[in-house]
């Protein structure tokens, strides 16, 4: 009985041991898309321009290992009403506090990144594709940012005539760039069912490019572009 026992004891564990690794096996190889919107906040020197504001974007998304997910993201964001065209200014020769009533004072982004999701230990790892299971990860990645920056219709600030001519407006400046960029964060997804999740994600972001100074407005060079993202993607996963 004792060797009967042993036998059966050894079936069952390598029966268990099959449908372990065929559900891991079933976890590779998986795809799936996913949309998402975040709360994006301006930081450093950025933060003096543009206040926070909105992120959409939408992500297709590759089961490599148990442990890794690559994701293929693209995201468009835009800051409007950004300083100094929603900002007073004093006006030095009579004092006068002055608007840009026609002004403009922009940036829009556009992005195409590659991020790989890491979900460490094996808690983490063996989680996930049940309704109800959560698991946690870190997510890095970087890619190609288009972003273009535009401010114009702004009041020339140092003029000599009293009042102000607020038709006297400086030279429009727009910033154009292709640049890199990267990212990095740490998130928790929860499954609804054993193909749609929903993503939780912060991370921060920076981009290699830049701001030009506008002196007369007391602006500084800002770069580079810096800012962090909160927010939420639904994600359905395709079977193999």
């Amino acid at each position: 009985m004792k060797l009967v026992r042993t036998i059966f004891c050894g079936l069952m564990a390598l029966a268990m041991l099959g449908i372990w690794n065929s559900a891991v096996q079933a976890q590779e190889g998986r795809w799936g898309i996913g949309g998402f919107v975040n709360y994006t906040i301006p930081i450093t020197q950025m933060r003096e321009r543009f206040s926070n504001n909105a992120k959409f974007g939408g992500t297709l998304n590759y089961v490599a290992t148990q442990s890794t997910m690559l994701e293929v993201e693209y995201h468009y964001s835009k800051f409007e009403n950004g300083s100094p065209a929603k900002d007073t200014f004093t006006y030095v020769v009579d004092g006068t506090e002055q608007t840009n009533p026609n002004g403009v004072s922009e940036i829009t982004f556009n992005s195409l990144l590659v991020n790989a999701l890491l979900f460490m230990g094996e808690e983490n790892s063996s989680h996930g594709f049940k309704a109800k299971d959560y698991r946690y990860y870190l997510a890095v990645g970087g890619g190609i940012y288009r972003y273009k920056s535009v401010n114009e219709n702004l009041i020339y600030p140092r003029q000599n005539n009293s009042p102000i001519d607020p038709t006297l407006v400086m030279e429009s400046q727009v910033d154009q760039r292709y640049t890199f960029g990267g990212n990095v964060g740490a998130g928790v997804e929860g499954f609804v069912t054993e193909n749609l999740s929903i993503d939780l994600r912060g991370r921060y972001n920076f981009i290699v490019g830049e701001l030009r100074p506008m002196l007369f407005y007391g602006y500084d060079r800002t770069r580079p572009i810096q800012v962090l993202d909160i927010g939420a993607q639904l994600k359905f996963y395709f079977w193999r």
